[in-house]
């Protein structure tokens, strides 16, 4: 993962009270939260930074500071590494945010640190991205959207994936706000169960985004290939997901779109979550409520059929039947005719099959409860549930705990699991004029965004 993150012990305000706190550089910014699964709590902007140095500030070990027009904070490392890698990453990303020429840092004073003087950061002529500094590998993906390549960026030799998108096709679909929504999901989020967008970029007739490559195959291809997967691989993947799908609910971020199909396993079985194009962003009270219609008929929850306002709980009921799914090899309701099948999701009774246990046909009954007010829907609550019986969950947020089953690919950048009809595909970024006036280009105003991940050139 491109962006650094972990604890940091935090000096509070004017309580002047020390807490542990989980922190993440992104986008230009110092988040922190009480831990990887909760939203923000604060953001520090390293827009307007001056000097970030190491400190002996009330005798603390491994402390540092920052300082901004607003205060000194004061933060505290677990070790003197861990201090130095905190303080070069957070110079490093001060720099590269400031050098983009989008902000001027105020004036703050110089401060020292082992005897030097640490001088605030100057801005310098803005940072860009193109096509150019990509060189395209294969062809990795395809759909009515456009294509996705595996990439490599020239400076620094690593992989990405890069998803292309033509303006005209996202303008006639009406999907200009769901593009601008995915890349501001991706850009402000960050989870070990989400994939990470690290640059976008644009040209007259396309958008980009260059995010993980990531290879271990989609979750819906292994559950074709196996059937249906033994209950302790559920389990596992089922953790992973509900954390990645709390984090997301904590940060206001309603997914509508939970499906094996845009759930990847990484190179050693992780999860990680992908397409972010339907989601909602704002929904960060507990009544807030959205009404569009949309996601996939399997998934979709009763009150997005009946035309009712609906929140996060949506995604619960799509994660009870993603995990009825791995279970049994086919969701609960599932029928060839669309509308019948959203006549069982409405009325049909719920029927487990006998070979699953106790516990996980309990936790099915109550994320597939008909009624959202009844539903199991707070992450807290569902992962208490006896089926979890064994789940470190911190353990498991940190990667700590080794997945059921590794992808056979032999290392970050094989694709072996890539279809052979994509990688047979030609190689090429073919150029299609965009007659796009003024007005529809301006639709994607800002799209430019870089990340902290690698050099860029000035």
């Amino acid at each position: 993962m491109g962006d650094k993150q972990g604890f940091l012990t935090k000096e509070g305000g004017s309580w002047k009270s020390w807490k542990k706190r989980y922190f993440v550089i992104k986008a230009g910014s110092l988040f922190y939260s009480k831990n990887q699964a909760t939203g923000h709590l604060g953001i520090i902007e390293l827009s307007t930074a001056g000097p970030v140095q190491p400190s002996e500030y009330k005798k603390k070990r491994f402390c540092f500071s920052i300082e901004t027009p607003k205060r000194t904070y004061y933060l505290c490392a677990n070790s003197d590494a861990d201090k130095n890698s905190w303080v070069a990453a957070l110079c490093d990303e001060r720099d590269r945010v400031q050098e983009k020429g989008k902000y001027a840092p105020a004036p703050v004073a110089a401060g020292t640190a082992g005897g030097q003087v640490v001088q605030p950061a100057k801005p310098k002529a803005p940072a860009t991205i193109g096509l150019e500094d990509f060189e395209l590998l294969r062809v990795i993906g395809k759909g009515s959207f456009g294509k996705v390549f595996q990439v490599r960026k020239k400076d620094n030799g690593k992989i990405y994936a890069m998803k292309v998108l033509n303006k005209k096709n996202v303008i006639e679909r009406s999907e200009v706000e769901h593009t601008r929504t995915e890349k501001d999901i991706l850009q402000k989020l960050v989870h070990p169960f989400l994939v990470n967008l690290y640059f976008s970029f644009q040209s007259p007739d396309k958008l980009y985004f260059v995010m993980d490559f990531v290879n271990g195959g989609e979750l819906f291809s292994h559950l074709q290939k196996d059937k249906k997967f033994p209950e302790p691989r559920v389990k596992y993947y089922a953790a992973e997901i509900a954390l990645g799908l709390e984090y997301l609910h904590n940060s206001g971020v309603v997914y509508r779109d939970l499906k094996p199909e845009n759930i990847l396993l990484t190179e050693d079985g992780h999860i990680c979550m992908t397409d972010f194009g339907i989601s909602k962003q704002g929904l960060l009270a507990e009544d807030d409520r959205t009404a569009t219609f949309c996601g996939t008929p399997e998934y979709l929850a009763p009150e997005i059929l009946q035309g009712h306002a609906y929140g996060k709980a949506v995604d619960w009921w799509s994660y009870g039947t993603l995990v009825f799914e791995m279970l049994t090899g086919l969701p609960p309701y599932y029928s060839t005719d669309v509308q019948q099948m959203y006549t069982k999701i409405l009325t049909a009774p719920l029927i487990v099959p006998d070979f699953i246990s106790p516990e996980a046909r309990s936790l099915i009954a109550g994320l597939l409860e008909r009624d959202p007010a009844r539903r199991l829907s707070d992450g807290k609550v569902i992962k208490a549930h006896p089926f979890w019986r064994g789940i470190d969950w911190q353990r498991m947020v940190e990667k700590d705990i080794p997945p059921p089953y590794v992808p056979p690919v032999k290392s970050k950048e094989d694709v072996g699991m890539v279809s052979e009809d994509f990688k047979n595909q030609k190689v090429e970024m073919t150029y299609v004029p965009s007659n796009l006036s003024a007005n529809e280009q301006a639709n994607f105003a800002g799209f430019t965004y870089i990340s902290n991940e690698g050099p860029l050139k000035p």
